[in-house]
Order: structure tokens, then C-alpha cells, then sequence
């Protein structure tokens, strides 16, 4: 008997438990077994069943139990002869389908409770799930599935399956973790929600922009130059800067069903996910929160991973250049930098083209913050304390403030015992959450530098009143006519205070200070120094404003050509560092200060303007700091009060550098000679330790400062 024209009877199951359905055989159509294996039948796949002039449906294939039935029938389910409206002995043909059955995705169901009150919002979630529970019962799943009078809470209820994929005529198998129930009727109690998040405090550039990629939904684009057919965008900042929270606004705006694809998943449940989106009719919103848990370079499956992700986002925009408008489905990824953590083959057109980022608040953002939390200060002192706080906690992310209130407050408690608003927050509680709380931006910044205030250096008044100059930021009219430097440098004879006198800079600015060596940045491996560059500048934008120091500059950025020239690594990292400053968008922000004791060997491109605009000369320390020096250490090493003079100290050490006069105090008595009566005399002591002491820095360096100085000038 060929499979084409095989006929066959229907006769419904004799089953008792369709009283109380389960449904666990209602899409099944049971074959006699000999008839099965001639009609090339398969177990669990589909089957297509037609009846003329009524239609054709999917059913699951199925060998029936009972061999003593006649081999030209089989038997369907009560569910199912409802459904097609079929009649006890019609003919039908019946014919393999098309392979397997496919997984469920979306099962719409409609309530059918006689007299029901809309179910709230509250309850549809819930409602939803104990359905799904009662479909991974049944197992295949097809339209006409009734469960009725089901209990939840107290609540009595029926509902309906209406459509399975998409389609009312197909049937498709309960799948854990992408079957998902949809109620049909809930846009009277629950209506859908649009596609817009509202402002949120310290995130307005943020929030506008990712509403302006909203906007591009439920919009045809004829007449669009560049349509945006991408349904991808990715969200990333500095760890506490709000992502997770701004895709929980995003979920609250109950546009669409949502979907968060955790670490675990597998390849297959991500491509389901984004298929049954596809084909569902109503919106949905992937979530795929610090995407580098899957896709991350440790990941052993990161490339198939990559492809997936990417083939489905692909999927999406191909619809969306078909019908000419974006498909309702949006998928949103967050990492901590969207260079680093998204591989280029998902930054293709189609993919996540568009990526916003999180910054660290500013001044103006942090109030923002700190007020939505609304801190139990005093009345009469609230506006002030917002203020002040917001201005000394530059550098701390949002989830930083909430620390810091969070802290303050437990300080408060402790404080008064049991809380209440006559004895509300005070700064000094404030005070205690700021000291146990450090901005996340610095905390893997191990080099803190000492403080070091500008009376704390003696002499140097030009060096001092340049760089003070260079930090002040004009207001009025001149804040509008003049844009301050970029970056200074400080070059010189080693050993005269420019470490020190960066140090001074970040303790009087108040600035975050980031300090690196020249040779540190350097890696034997490719890429590496490039890569530590563009974070540091990272990081230093993150924590702003902040000073980046680079001591021992020429390292980096050396010249590129000529006896300067230090090979391959060098170049890519002088590359890296001016690409760095050119990006500066706001100046104020980072200001980078470098230290060199060879400005020969610097690289032309560094004196363009708009990079290292003030070059400042630091010589050898005048009397007036080299009498500094000797005081600070005459106070650090106990040298005996009114035996030592130190302006002849100072008299005598005339062409040394700072740290050569330092060296001297520190080294003067470790041999001295002890007198008669036990003592030393600390006078001649020192007196002797400069004689024995040679010059590091000869008359012929300084002449070759002051050519080139004059050179560059020139």
C-alpha cells in the first residue's frame, strides 16, 4: 500500500482518563503497528492527517498498543476530534510529515472562565507558570487543549490553548526553559507598555540615547537614507555605573515578554530563544546581562557561542530588511567596555552596532543620585549636605553613593540607637560612610601618593605658580575664550623634584592621581603595552578628573626615527598614548603630566597643540630649596638642634641635585667618627660628606637643557 493513498478510519481512544484530562496522548494518532512500518512511519515525529473539504492538521506518529485492531484504523483523541470537527468512520488520508516535532516555543492561551474577572497583573506571571506546568504534562501540545476549572490561590480558572508557534493547525513538543505561555487576553488588565525609560538620576545622556534606538520600533523606514535594521544594542560602564538596573527598567516598561539568557546557557536553548521570538506575535526582550560570561575569552565554547549570537541577531535584521521595519523583539547585552569585550564579528552591521555607555556620574549626576536616595538629613541642612557630598566623592559610581549612604547609616544607628527623625543624619556620620567606602574606580590602584602640599617643596616658585596656573580653571567670559592644556611636561636634570612636585599637583587639585613608569607600561608581548595604555586612559577618564604621571617618559615616547628610536613596541605605544589624547572630549577631565630627564629623545608628534602644550623647565633646586631639603630632613633624622647651619649647608651644596642633597643627609653618618667624649659633630659631619660627594650633573647637561629648550623655542 503506497503511502500517498493510504486511507484509513477514525475511531476515538478509549481512554478513562479524558474525564480528567492530562493530555498527554490528546495530539498522538495511534497506527497499527504493521501499517506504521509499511507507511515509512517514524515514533515521535510528525504525521499530517487530511480530510477533504475539512482540512489537514499535524499530529505525532504514533505505533498503537492494541496489534487486534483492523490495520486501517487508528485512533485520535477526544481533544483533537473536537477540534476538526471529524465524525466516528470518516476517511482520511494520513502521510508522514516532515521529521521530527518541533520544540514549543510560544503556547497562547485564552482564558475561558465564564463570568471571570480580568486576572491582575499581579497574577499573570504566576498564572502563567503553573500552565507551563501543566503543558510539560502533556507533552505534545496542540491548539484546542482545554484545562479547565484549575485551581491557583484560591482563584478558579480555564483557559485555552489557541495557538502553538504561531500556528492553530500544528502541534509542537513542551520544551524546559523556551516554552512559554502567552495569555491572550491580557490587554484589558495589562496593557502593553511602551517602549521608553524614563529618566533615571545621573543617566540622562544614557537614557536619551537608548530611547532614541526605541523609537526606530513600530517604524516602516521607506525613506530612510541608512535604516537601522539592527535589534541589538549593548549597554556598558565600569562596574556600579547601573547596567543591571537599566535593564530592569527597561523590563518594567512591559512592552514584551522577557527572556535573560544566563551563563549556562547552551547554544541550542539561545537559538530557540531567538527563533521562537521570531515567530511569536507579540514583543520580546532578550536579556544577555555581562555578555562575557558567555562569550569571554575563557569560555571554551566562545567562538561557537559568538556564532550563535550572531546568526541570530543576523535572523532579525534580515526580517527587519524584508518587511522594511524592525521584528518586536529587542535584545540588550551588557559588559564593562564594548571594544574590549565584544568581538568584532558582533559589532558587524546587523549585530550590536549601536552601544551606549555608563560613565561615571559627575558632580551634578551624583547629587542627582544622592537625592533620588533621599538621606534622612535635617531639613535646614539637606540642600547643603547633597551638595557637599556630591562634590567630594568624585570618582564613585551610583551603587558607590549607595554604599556610602548605606554605611553612614549604620553609623547613625549605632550612634542614636533607635532611629527616628528627631535625631536624623548627621555629617559626621556621613564622614565615616566616605572613609570605609572607596570609589570603585581606584580599587585596583595600588599606588596612592603620599601627600605632598606645595609649601612641603622649598624654592621652585616658577615651576610652582606654571603648574597652578595650567590647573586653574577660568570662569566668566574667559572660561568660553581659552581652553586649558591637555598635558604638561616636566623635564630637567634627575634628582629635582618633578615626582615630588607631580605629587603636590594631585594633593592641592584634589585630583585622582595615577602614576606609572615609562618602562612599566612596556611588555615583551604584542599588544600588551597598547592594551595597558588605553586602560589606564580608561580608568583615568572613569575616576575623573584625575592626572595620569608618566615618569620616565622618553621610555614610551621616544622619537621614531633617528638614534632615539627604541624598536617596534615603543612606536605602537606612542601611537596608542597620542590616539589617547586626541580622544579627549572634555577638556578638564584628565590631565596628563609626563617627567623626563632627556626631552632629546621625545617624539615631534608630542609637541603638536592640543597634546603637551606647556613644556616646564626644573632645574637644579636654588639655596632656598636646598635649605627645604636640609630642614626636612634635619626634622627626619634627629640631627641635633643648633649645631647645624643649614643656609651655609645650603651655601655649599650649589649645583647638586634634590636628591643628591637628600642622599647626603641620609648617608653623612653611617661612617662618622665618634669624639673623645661620644658624640658627634653633626656640622662637620655634613660638611665632610658634601666634599666626598661628586656632582651628578654637569655643567655641560645643563647647557644641552638650555639648547634644546632653546631649540624647540625657536
Amino acid at each position: 500500500m503506497g503511502r500517498d493513498d493510504f486511507k484509513i478510519r477514525l475511531q476515538p481512544q478509549d481512554v478513562a482518563s479524558q474525564k480528567s484530562p492530562n493530555f498527554r496522548n490528546s495530539a498522538k494518532i495511534f497506527i497499527h503497528p504493521t501499517t506504521f512500518a509499511q507507511g515509512g512511519f517514524n515514533t515521535a515525529h510528525l504525521c499530517n492527517i487530511e480530510v477533504e473539504e475539512l482540512g489537514r492538521w499535524e499530529l505525532v506518529a504514533w505505533p498503537a498498543p492494541d496489534k487486534n485492531v483492523a490495520n486501517n484504523i487508528v485512533s485520535i483523541s477526544r481533544v483533537f476530534q473536537k477540534k476538526a470537527g471529524l465524525e466516528l468512520g470518516q476517511m482520511a488520508k494520513v502521510t508522514p510529515g516532515n521529521g521530527p516535532v518541533p520544540d514549543a516555543g510560544v503556547v497562547v492561551m485564552r482564558e475561558i472562565t465564564p463570568d471571570a474577572t480580568p486576572l491582575p497583573p499581579s497574577e499573570q506571571t504566576r498564572w502563567q507558570y503553573h500552565l507551563e506546568s501543566r503543558l510539560e504534562v502533556a507533552e505534545y501540545i496542540m491548539s484546542g487543549i482545554s484545562f479547565d476549572d484549575i485551581v491557583l490561590n484560591g482563584s478558579r480558572r480555564s483557559f485555552r490553548v489557541t495557538s502553538v508557534n504561531g500556528r492553530v493547525d500544528g502541534v509542537a513538543k513542551y520544551t524546559p526553559n523556551t516554552t512559554v505561555v502567552e495569555l491572550s487576553n491580557n490587554e484589558a488588565s495589562n496593557p502593553r507598555g511602551k517602549l521608553e525609560v524614563s529618566l533615571l538620576p545621573g543617566m540622562k545622556r544614557p537614557t536619551d540615547e537608548l530611547n532614541e534606538f526605541f523609537n526606530d520600533y513600530n517604524v516602516e523606514f521607506d525613506g530612510y537614507t541608512t535604516p537601522t535594521y539592527s535589534c541589538g544594542i549593548v549597554i556598558h560602564g565600569s562596574h556600579g555605573t547601573g547596567k543591571s538596573m537599566l535593564l530592569d527598567h527597561i523590563a518594567a516598561t512591559n512592552w514584551g515578554r522577557v527572556v535573560r539568557l544566563s551563563y549556562h546557557e547552551k547554544t541550542t536553548t539561545i537559538q530557540q530563544h531567538f527563533k521562537t521570538a521570531m515567530e511569536q506575535r507579540s514583543p520580546t526582550i532578550i536579556f544577555i546581562d555581562d555578555i562575557t560570561k558567555l562569550i569571554g575569552k575563557d569560555q571554551s565554547n566562545r567562538q561557537v557561542m559568538i556564532e550563535t549570537i550572531g546568526e541570530g541577531l543576523d535572523a532579525l535584521a534580515n526580517k527587519a530588511r524584508q518587511q522594511n521595519i524592525r521584528p518586536q523583539v529587542l535584545v540588550v547585552a551588557t559588559c564593562l567596555d564594548f571594544l574590549t569585550d565584544i568581538p568584532h564579528a558582533l559589532q558587524r552591521p546587523g549585530r550590536f552596532e549601536e552601544h551606549i555607555a555608563l560613565p561615571i556620574p559627575d558632580a551634578q549626576g551624583r547629587k542627582e543620585i544622592i537625592r533620588f536616595h533621599q538621606p534622612t538629613f535635617a531639613e535646614d541642612v539637606f540642600d547643603q549636605h547633597v551638595s557637599d557630598l556630591g562634590d567630594r566623592t568624585h570618582a564613585y559610581t551610583g551603587a558607590d553613593l549607595r554604599k556610602v549612604l548605606y554605611r553612614a547609616t549604620k553609623a547613625w544607628r549605632k550612634r542614636v540607637g533607635k532611629p527616628s527623625k528627631a535625631h536624623p543624619l548627621t555629617w559626621e556620620d556621613v564622614t565615616k560612610g566616605l572613609h570605609e567606602v572607596r570609589p570603585t574606580a581606584m580599587h585596583d590602584i595600588n599606588l596612592k601618593p603620599p601627600t605632598v602640599r606645595w609649601s612641603d617643596i622649598g624654592g621652585y616658585e616658577e615651576v610652582k605658580v606654571a603648574l597652578q596656573r595650567v590647573l586653574r580653571r577660568p570662569t566668566g567670559p574667559r572660561a568660553k575664550m581659552s581652553k586649558p592644556p591637555k598635558g604638561v611636561l616636566l623635564y630637567g636634570p634627575p634628582g629635582c623634584s618633578k615626582t615630588m612636585t607631580a605629587q603636590a599637583m594631585a594633593t592641592e587639585s584634589d585630583f585622582n592621581f595615577f602614576a606609572v613608569k615609562g618602562g612599566e607600561l612596556l611588555n615583551m608581548y604584542v599588544g600588551e603595552t597598547e592594551r595597558s595604555i588605553r586602560n589606564l586612559f580608561k580608568r583615568a577618564r572613569e575616576a575623573s578628573p584625575s592626572i595620569i604621571f608618566f615618569d620616565e617618559f622618553d621610555s614610551i615616547a621616544g622619537s621614531r626615527q633617528g638614534p632615539g628610536s627604541s624598536g617596534g613596541s615603543s612606536v605602537q605605544a606612542l601611537t596608542t598614548l597620542l590616539t589617547e589624547m586626541d580622544g579627549f572630549e572634555r577638556i578638564g577631565e584628565v590631565f596628563v603630566l609626563a617627567a623626563t630627564n632627556k626631552p632629546e629623545l621625545l617624539d615631534s608628534a608630542l609637541r603638536r597643540p592640543g597634546r603637551f602644550d606647556e613644556l616646564i623647565y626644573v632645574p637644579l633646586p636654588d639655596a632656598k630649596a636646598r635649605e627645604a631639603i636640609f630642614a626636612a630632613k634635619a626634622k627626619e633624622l634627629g640631627f641635633p638642634e643648633g649645631e647645624i647651619d643649614i643656609p651655609e649647608l645650603a651655601a655649599q651644596t650649589e649645583g647638586f641635585s634634590g636628591a643628591e642633597v637628600a642622599r647626603i643627609c641620609d648617608k653623612a653618618f653611617w661612617d662618622a667618627d665618634e669624639d673623645e667624649e661620644g658624640s658627634v659633630q653633626a656640622m662637620q659631619v655634613l660638611l665632610a660628606a658634601i666634599g666626598k660627594t661628586p656632582m651628578l650633573v654637569t655643567q655641560d647637561m645643563l647647557d644641552h637643557y638650555k639648547e634644546w629648550q632653546e631649540k624647540f623655542q625657536s
